[in-house]
C-alpha cells in the first residue's frame, strides 16, 4: 500500500524535531515529504509535493499557518487534510481553522503529554484522504465524460453541416455563441491531422480514437485560449479543425501546435493554417471543402496559407502519360542507385515534388507510380528460400504504408525504406567498391564537372583497365554510358523544372559544346531538348 505524504510546518526548531520524530515513528504509513519554518515556505512545499496531510503551527513569521491554508484554498489546489498545532486555546483561532476546513485542532502541550496523539489523529484522517481521492477521481471522470460528450456534440454538429446544407445556419449560430461572428470579422482556420506514421493505436480502434480526439481537442483549446475566441472540432480519422478570431500574430501557431502534440500526446501531427477575409458565412463552402478533402497536406504542410492557396490545396489533376513514364524512370533509377549519395537523391526527389505540386497531380497516382517502380525492380527479391516470403511481406507492408501516407515525402520515404529492406534480403547483393562508390556519388553531386576516366582512376590509384572493370561491376554500365545517361537525365530534369535556356542546361551538365549536346540528347531520347520541353509542358 502507498504511504500518505505529509509536510510539517513549524517555526520552533525543538518543537519541529519532536513532531518529526512522532511522524517518522509511523514511517510504514506516513512519508515526511518536507519541512518548513513558516507558512510561506510551507506553501511552496505544498505546491511542489501536493501532500495528503499538512501538520502546521499557527503563529509563525512572514506567513501564519492559517494564512497558508487560505492561500492553498485560493489557488484551487486539492485540499490536504490539515492538522493545526497551537499553544492557544482561544476560540477565535479554532473558529478560523474550522472555516478553512482544518481536519483537526490540537494543543501542542496535549501532544507532548501524549506522544501518540498526533499520529493517532493523522491515522484517523487517513480514511478521509482515501475518500477524498475516490470522490476526486469520480469528479474527474464525470467532468471528462461531460467534456467528451461536448466533443461529440461539436463533431456531430459540424458533420451534419457538411452533409446537409440546411444545417449550416445552426452551425453558424453555434459559432456566434462562441464569440466568432459569421460576418464582419476576419478569421483564421487551423486544419490538422495526426501523423499516421507516429500513431500508437489503429484508426479502427474507435474507443481509443475517441480518447485521443478528446485529448487533442483539449490541447488545441489550451493553445488557442491566449489567441482569442475559438471553436475546436474533432473530425473523422484523427483530423481536427479549429476556427479562431484574433488580432494577434498567429504565424508561429502551426509550429506551436506540432510541438504541443509531440510534447503532451507523444505523437506528430501535420498542420495547415489559413487566413480568411471577413465573412465566415461566405467562406463556408471552402471551409467544408477543405475539411472533407482526402489529401489537404499532400504538397504543403506546416505553414500558413492565403485563402486562394488554401483552395488550390483541395484541387488535383490527373498526371499525363508522358510525365508518368518520365518520373517512373527517375524513381526506378534512384532506387537502384543507393550509392549515388543523399544530396543527389534529395535533389531528384525535390524536383519531382516541385513539378508534381505545380501541376497538382493526383496523390493516388503518385502513390501508384512509386508502388509500380518498386514492383518493376522487385527482381532484387531473392527467388525461393527464406527471403522470398519476407520479400512478399515487404511488398504487402509497402502497400499498407502507402495507403496511410498523407504527404508526398511520406510516400517517397516509405518506398525507399522498403526497397532498402528488400535489398538487404538479397543474399547475392554485389559487394560495392567503396572508392568507386565515392566517385559515383561525386558524379551525381557535380554532374557539370568535365569528368575524365583517366583523371578519376588516378585519383584513387587505380589503373584505367581496373577502374573501368570495377566501375561497370558497381553500376552495371561503362563509365561513358553511365556519365552520358546521368547528364541526359539531369538535363531532362532541368528542362522540366526550370526556365533555363538549352545552351545553359548543356553547360550546367558538363557539355560546353551546345551542338554536341543537342545531338547526344536526340540520340538518347529521340527528340531535341526543345521538342522534349514542348511535349512535356
Amino acid at each position: 500500500m502507498s504511504k500518505y505524504k505529509v509536510i510539517l510546518v513549524e517555526d520552533e526548531i525543538p518543537a519541529r524535531m519532536v513532531f518529526r520524530q512522532m511522524i517518522e515513528a509511523r514511517s510504514d504509513l506516513f512519508e515526511l515529504a518536507g519541512e518548513a519554518e513558516d507558512g510561506q515556505d510551507g506553501l511552496a512545499l505544498a505546491e511542489a509535493h501536493r501532500p495528503h496531510l499538512i501538520v502546521t503551527d499557527i503563529t509563525m513569521p512572514r506567513m501564519t499557518g492559517l494564512e497558508m491554508l487560505h492561500e492553498l484554498e485560493k489557488k484551487g489546489l486539492a485540499a490536504p487534510q490539515a492538522v493545526i498545532l497551537t499553544c492557544h486555546q482561544d476560540f477565535h483561532y479554532a473558529q478560523q481553522a474550522i472555516q478553512l476546513k482544518a481536519a483537526s485542532y490540537l494543543i501542542k502541550d496535549d501532544c507532548l503529554s501524549d506522544p501518540d496523539l498526533l499520529v493517532r489523529t493523522m491515522e484517523g484522517l487517513a480514511w478521509k484522504v482515501d475518500l477524498h481521492d475516490r470522490d476526486r477521481e469520480k469528479q474527474l471522470l464525470l467532468e471528462q465524460k461531460v467534456r467528451s460528450n461536448e466533443v461529440e456534440i461539436e463533431q456531430n454538429l459540424f458533420l451534419d453541416m457538411l452533409r446537409n446544407p440546411a444545417a449550416e445556419a445552426r452551425w453558424l449560430e453555434s459559432l456566434e455563441a462562441a464569440g466568432i461572428p459569421a460576418e464582419g470579422a476576419p478569421f483564421r482556420l487551423l486544419l490538422l491531422e495526426l501523423d499516421r506514421g507516429s500513431l500508437r493505436f489503429s484508426m479502427d480502434q474507435l474507443e481509443e480514437l475517441k480518447l485521443w480526439q478528446f485529448a487533442g481537442v483539449n490541447v488545441l483549446k489550451e493553445l488557442l485560449e491566449g489567441m482569442g475566441e475559438s471553436k475546436v472540432v474533432a473530425l473523422d480519422k484523427g483530423r481536427f479543425l479549429a476556427l479562431y478570431v484574433s488580432e494577434r500574430d498567429g504565424s508561429l501557431l502551426p509550429q506551436k501546435v506540432m510541438n504541443s502534440f509531440n510534447a503532451f500526446l507523444k505523437m506528430n501531427c501535420i498542420v495547415l493554417q489559413c487566413l480568411f477575409a471577413p465573412g465566415l458565412g461566405k467562406q463556408l463552402p471552402l471551409v467544408k471543402k477543405m475539411a472533407g478533402s482526402p489529401y489537404p497536406f499532400f504538397y504543403r504542410s506546416n505553414e500558413t496559407l492565403a485563402a486562394r492557396e488554401w483552395e488550390q490545396a483541395c484541387h488535383f489533376a490527373p498526371m499525363d502519360e508522358q510525365h508518368s513514364r518520365f518520373w517512373m524512370r527517375v524513381v526506378r533509377q534512384a532506387l537502384l542507385e543507393p550509392h549515388a549519395g543523399e544530396a543527389a537523391l534529395e535533389s531528384e526527389r525535390n524536383s519531382f515534388l516541385q513539378q508534381a505540386a505545380e501541376h497538382r497531380w493526383d496523390p493516388e497516382q503518385i502513390k501508384a507510380l512509386y508502388l509500380r517502380a518498386f514492383l518493376d525492380i522487385s527482381h532484387f527479391k531473392p527467388e525461393g528460400g527464406a527471403g522470398a516470403g519476407a520479400g512478399a511481406d515487404l511488398e504487402a507492408e509497402l502497400r499498407s504504408q502507402l495507403a496511410q501516407c498523407q504527404t508526398f515525402l511520406a510516400v517517397h520515404n516509405a518506398t525507399f525504406m522498403q526497397f532498402h529492406k528488400l535489398q538487404q534480403l538479397h543474399s547475392d547483393t554485389k559487394k560495392i567498391d567503396a572508392s568507386i562508390a565515392r566517385i559515383v556519388q561525386r558524379m551525381h553531386e557535380d554532374v557539370g564537372y568535365p569528368f575524365r576516366q583517366e583523371e578519376l582512376a588516378a585519383s584513387i590509384n587505380y589503373s584505367i583497365p581496373y577502374f573501368s572493370s570495377m566501375f561497370k561491376k558497381t553500376t552495371g554500365e561503362s563509365f561513358i554510358q553511365y556519365l552520358t545517361r546521368l547528364r541526359i537525365e539531369k538535363a531532362k530534369l532541368l528542362l522540366l523544372t526550370t526556365d533555363q535556356k538549352t545552351f545553359e542546361i548543356a553547360d550546367s551538365v558538363g557539355m560546353e559544346n551546345y551542338r554536341s549536346f543537342n545531338r547526344l540528347f536526340k540520340r538518347e531520347t529521340g527528340m531535341t531538348p526543345s521538342d522534349f520541353r514542348k511535349r512535356m509542358e
